[in-house]
């Protein structure tokens, strides 16, 4: 009888531990989220992917994120799923290809009509679902006028620009003739569903930002709220036209300029590693930074027209194209045209001025825009120390931005179910282990095809490329944007390894991997079927929809120095 009893007392105190110890699983708080998406950032911007190629040894400009690197898993083969920002930003916000959400085929201009659709569940949604707070600070770019702003698609706060760099004027810098005729586009800073600063001023525009996300993490470290901060960098991306010497931006504190529009490309690369380093402190410094799951990456590759004022395609070369357009096709940068003169073959100029450029052969322009190497291979790090997540080593598996949703979901345990998407849960790479997913492909989207039901220069959007692990298939090749060369069609594909051929250099016989492009083709039907077309959003334009703080006094919080009547904030400033 004692035997007895003493074995049911061990069996009760067994099920009371095994009851503890389930209830202290179930309600142990998920981790923080921070989601770090530059812009235009390329692959060899970043100093500890620079020196993965060994190209150069110069100094990294990046030492925070190297040093992020260090901390968790480095990801060698991340693939942007869209050649342009919104599109990317889709995929990131949404886990779907951007055919399927309709942000095609062009990027969101300032006078947008639409934005991101209401029907679409954002990342930012499902975490809200999850309990977390949520904040986006920096670039939105999925619609800039109310009813499609961050606030109205799953984030609590915003502090940022709606767009791109190049999506407005400055005082001393306006965009131009063919632009901004009006002088009245200025670049506007969002804090909330309100523009509180047009233009923005960019000299302090980092610090401000720092500041903003540095609030978010320490008023909710306090509270113990688990939180989802999406730093969309504004950085790297230019602004816009019409010169080289105005065309990249940084704080006073990185330009070696007082005006902040006169910085050099590796000032803004500086910056935005300093933004990411002060945001990495603030996590160690309120004790959250080894349960945060931390990703970095970037929306696409380098504007490879825009030269100096863009980042560098490494040994992305994208070698076939440069060997396969005619010699006499010219990319100019943004806005700029082709306008050649026996002494000068490069020569672009900026229509209604007497701007004038060299530009590049379109050969070369194999970056933003197009789905060469160079634009969808993306650098790529993750950090989560208490969730298994390795230090200080890399991955070769073939991961997508398309993937952040899913995975992000199922590292924090979400309870909720996912709607259908493209993107797959890759917990497995981020830990460190071999994917289940050797066979899955990624399909790469573009416009720019010579005819199509789409406007002129759009033409029609279909899939020119696609991946199966490290083998890339191309079904036709062009140049980036809406350069003049003719996409060439390839039947069988251009197949190339782009593990031991990053530049795309050297196809291979496709006789001798028929079985592979096969595969590809069944893929490529089973994917397209799967598509229900949604109306190219991107396409619906008015001016009337450009953010404007106030029309009284042309779309300005506040009058330039140069005017006769300052307002208050430009004479405090003054003082």
């Amino acid at each position: 009888m004692v035997a007895v009893a003493f074995l049911i007392a061990i069996l009760f105190i067994a099920i009371i531990n095994i009851n503890a110890t389930t209830t202290t699983t179930t309600n142990t708080k998920p981790p923080n989220v921070v989601i770090f998406f530059a812009d235009n950032l390329a692959y060899n911007d970043v100093g500890t992917f620079q020196q993965q190629t060994n190209t150069n040894n110069k100094p990294s400009r990046t030492p925070r994120t190297d040093e992020l690197a260090k901390q968790g898993l480095k990801l060698l083969h991340w693939n942007s799923p869209a050649v342009l920002c919104s599109a990317s930003r889709s995929a990131l916000m949404t886990g779907k290809y951007p055919i399927r959400t309709g942000v095609y085929p062009r990027v969101f201009e300032p006078d947008a009509k639409y934005g991101l659709l209401a029907n679409e569940t954002t990342i930012a949604n499902y975490l809200q679902d999850e309990g977390y707070a949520t904040k986006i600070v920096g670039k939105w770019h999925l619609g800039s006028r109310s009813g499609y702003l961050p606030t109205d698609r799953g984030f609590d706060e915003w502090f940022g620009i709606p767009y791109h760099m190049s999506g407005g004027s400055l005082d001393n810098h306006v965009c131009g003739k063919q632009k901004d005729p009006n002088g009245t586009q200025w670049l506007p800073l969002f804090d909330g569903q309100r523009i509180i600063e047009q233009p923005v001023n960019l000299g302090n525009l980092a610090p401000r930002y720092v500041h903003s996300a540095t609030e978010f993490i320490d008023v909710n470290a306090e509270k113990d709220q688990p939180f989802f901060l999406y730093v969309a960098f504004s950085h790297v991306h230019q602004l816009c036209a019409p010169r080289f010497n105005e065309c990249q931006w940084a704080s006073n504190h990185f330009s070696r300029s007082k005006d902040g529009f006169h910085a050099e490309f590796i000032d803004a690369v500086e910056e935005m590693d300093f933004i990411l380093g002060e945001i990495l402190d603030a996590l160690q410094d309120t004790g959250v930074a080894d349960d945060t799951l931390v990703i970095f990456t970037s929306d696409n590759g380098p504007w490879t027209a825009e030269q100096s004022c863009s980042g560098s395609k490494g040994q992305f070369e994208g070698k076939w194209l440069q060997d396969n357009v005619d010699i006499d096709c010219t990319a100019c940068p943004s806005e700029y045209k082709p306008a050649p003169t026996r002494e000068q073959p490069r020569r672009c100029i900026y229509p209604g001025t007497e701007y004038e450029v060299e530009g590049v052969h379109c050969g070369e322009d194999s970056g933003l825009g197009s789905a060469w190497e160079a634009n969808v291979r993306m650098p790529a790090i993750v950090r989560y120390k208490n969730g298994g997540v390795p230090s200080g080593e890399e991955s070769l598996e073939m991961v997508s931005t398309l993937d952040v949703l899913p995975t992000v979901l199922s590292m924090i345990g979400a309870k909720g179910t996912i709607g259908e998407i493209d993107g797959v849960d890759v917990t497995d790479v981020f830990l460190g282990q071999k994917s289940n997913e050797n066979d899955r492909p990624i399909f790469f989207w573009r416009d720019g095809f010579k005819v199509g039901p789409l406007p002129h220069p759009f033409g029609r959007f279909d899939v020119v490329a696609m991946k199966i692990g490290w083998f890339k298939l191309w079904f036709y090749t062009k140049s980036s944007h809406y350069n003049v060369d003719e996409e060439v069609y390839h039947d069988p594909p251009l197949l190339f390894d782009v593990l031991n051929d990053p530049g795309e250099a050297y196809p291979l016989d496709p006789r001798l991997h028929w079985q592979l492009i096969e595969q590809a083709r069944s893929l490529l039907s089973d994917h397209k079927a799967s598509v229900d077309w949604t109306e190219p959003l991107t396409l619906s334009r008015d001016a009337k929809y450009i953010p404007c703080s106030s029309k009284e006094i042309g779309c300005r919080t506040f009058l330039s120095p140069d005017d006769e009547i300052l307002t208050e904030s430009v004479m405090v400033e003054e003082e």
